[in-house]
């Protein structure tokens, strides 16, 4: 069985990556996990046989002048870049495919312009980017006992063991410090044994990249479904691969094993369409659409265990195609796209371009980059064109357009002057205000709340173009309201500036201010009047002492006027007296007593 290389016994391809510009990625052993790095090859390598370096690389007196080198090349070097860029040209007679290529057409081109001796003068052999390229022997003598010792510890496979899995005693006996004198007998050593078939061929990267398949590969993976789950993005990668021919085209550069280029591709297994449009694979399909949902950055266990490894009993159903699904629309009353399920919306602010994103109603929204090379094989999740590749996974959004615009009003009229506080501390905040909002930035967000729901009642019926419209709005006030702060900072309301719409509101408040302290004066005037006038009335109405003329004692009733002295009078029958004089005063009279009748 393969084992990952440690990391002490890597050989990394030599490349003058530091002088010629050119990026390279390599790969290293951690335990069972292969970890993908870049940077200066020769670096590393330098550091591989060297040990772990820990000071300063060794430098010759007077210092390596490598910057002068970059900045003015001298002809042996640009020759050098001239020769590398040959080599990689279509008409080319370089086999690609043998292990150590790379390391044999580099020292091919340094001996041809003779570099050592360039090297040497700008004193930068012992510079990390470089060493040991200058104990190199151009022409070596493959017979000695050097180059057949080499040969037996370093075997071929050793030069490719940054991109292959090797086993781990494979070469834990090379030591390539003793060996690079006799580098050119150990690319010729295997050039021979691909020949006889004793080594096989290692992946031709020249002919992967320029093959026509991975062209159609990367435009079938851009335009698959992968929204809103784990299962859609593993689906659009495998079906593409197999739509797409890919794993034939694998083969055929040998690149099957190579973990940069191969990565498993050559393992896969396709389903036919027939196959794929079974109740088996639809209920796989959909199922784990739901399991693997994408709202978290790793897949659940159960996703896991019953879709995405590789013996799980769905795992066979990611061939084919991943399915188009919505369940939602976006603020234009649209679908979004099939391939990111992102809604193409234009920026509010009035520049250029679109944004993709889930509908602005949604409650919970994930945007996922999907491209970027970060995977094995490297091509498979690769955006070679501008733009990203995204993906978006959107939960509890609208469902129709009458759906939007009812959750949209009833948003907008709950939640407006909530929104508004929290946005006023936000960006008193960021602007360094000790005092919170001024009073500026208040009449400002008044403005705002004031336009935004003058939108939802400007029309009779609902329109979903609103929220548009809306974001139109709160981004204008709040580019206004952020000025307003760094120009009144925490001194309160004070006009400094010609602004109409603000001179026209402190002009309106100034006059309620005096409308309002005029009513307000004039009628506390008219209720102490009233109280004054009440109180002298009550005083006035107060009763007088009256004496009280009191009737003799008998047991006669007088009706009218009182019966004179002597009258005669009837036990039970009425008699009719003389008119009586009464002193207490009667309603509406004054002093003088009046005849009662």
């Amino acid at each position: 069985m393969a084992m990952a290389v440690p990391a002490s016994t890597l050989l990394l391809p030599l490349l003058l990556a530091t002088l010629v510009g050119t990026p390279f990625v390599a790969a290293e052993s951690d335990g069972q996990a292969l970890v993908l790095r870049s940077g200066s090859p020769l670096q590393r390598i330098a550091a591989a046989l060297r040990g772990p370096v820990t000071e300063e690389p060794r430098r010759l007196q007077g210092g390596c002048r490598a910057n002068a080198m970059r900045l003015m090349p001298p002809p042996a070097l640009k020759g050098y870049q001239q020769c590398i860029q040959d080599k990689q040209s279509e008409n080319s007679t370089q086999d690609w495919s043998v292990p150590g290529a790379e390391l044999d057409a580099q020292v091919d081109c340094w001996c041809e312009f003779n570099l050592t001796h360039t090297i040497q003068d700008y004193q930068c052999c012992d510079n990390a980017d470089l060493y040991p390229m200058c104990t190199v022997n151009c022409t070596p003598d493959c017979n000695s006992d050097l180059a057949k010792t080499c040969i037996q510890e370093c075997p071929s496979m050793c030069f490719e063991s940054s991109e292959y899995i090797v086993s781990q005693g494979l070469c834990k006996n090379c030591d390539w410090l003793k060996c690079w004198p006799a580098l050119k007998c150990l690319t010729k050593y295997a050039q021979l044994s691909v020949e006889n078939g004793t080594v096989n061929k290692t992946c031709n990267e020249k002919r992967f990249n320029n093959g026509t398949q991975l062209g159609k590969y990367w435009q079938c993976w851009k335009d698959a479904p992968k929204q809103s789950s784990h299962w859609s993005v593993l689906s659009s990668v495998v079906h593409c691969v197999c739509r797409e021919g890919m794993i034939e085209h694998t083969r055929a550069q040998s690149c099957c094993d190579s973990v940069l280029y191969g990565g498993g591709v050559c393992d896969l297994q396709c389903m036919s369409e027939a196959t794929c449009s079974t109740q088996e694979a639809q209920t796989c399909i959909h199922t784990c659409q739901s399991r693997c949902t994408s709202y978290e950055i790793a897949p659940s266990e159960d996703c896991m265990s019953y879709c995405l490894e590789k013996n799980a009993p769905c795992r066979k159903f990611a061939a084919c195609s991943p399915p188009m699904l919505a369940g939602l629309v976006c603020d234009d009353g649209r679908w979004p796209e099939a391939s990111s399920g992102c809604c193409s919306m234009n920026q509010t602010n009035g520049r250029p371009g679109q944004l993709l994103g889930c509908p602005r109603l949604c409650d919970t929204q994930h945007i996922w980059r999907l491209d970027g090379g970060r995977s094995i094989p490297w091509w498979s999740r690769w955006q070679p064109g501008p733009g990203i590749v995204a993906q978006c996974t959107c939960k509890g959004c609208p469902t129709s357009s009458s759906e939007a615009v009812l959750k949209l009003d009833r948003t907008v009229s709950d939640g407006i002057w909530d929104n508004g506080q929290m946005m006023l501390v936000d960006i008193a905040r960021r602007q360094g205000l000790l005092h919170g909002p001024n009073r500026r930035m208040q009449e400002l967000m008044v403005m705002r709340n004031d336009r935004i729901l003058e939108v939802l009642k400007g029309t009779e019926q609902p329109d979903r173009a609103n929220s548009f419209l809306i974001a139109q709005i709160n981004d204008e006030y709040t580019e206004r309201i952020s000025e307003a702060a760094k120009s009144f900072g925490d001194d309160g309301y004070m006009l400094t500036h010609n602004d109409a719409e603000l001179q026209a509101a402190a002009e309106k408040e100034t006059k309620n201010s005096i409308v309002y302290f005029i009513t307000t004066a004039g009628g506390c005037t008219i209720a102490i009047v009233a109280a004054i006038a009440c109180a002298t009335r009550v005083i006035m109405r107060r009763r007088k002492a009256t004496p009280i003329i009191q009737f003799g004692n008998n047991n006669e009733v007088v009706i009218g006027n009182p019966v004179g002295e002597g009258a005669t009078t009837v036990s039970g029958t009425p008699v009719t007296g003389a008119p009586v004089t009464v002193s207490a005063p009667t309603k509406g009279s004054r002093d003088t007593p009046k005849e009662l009748s």
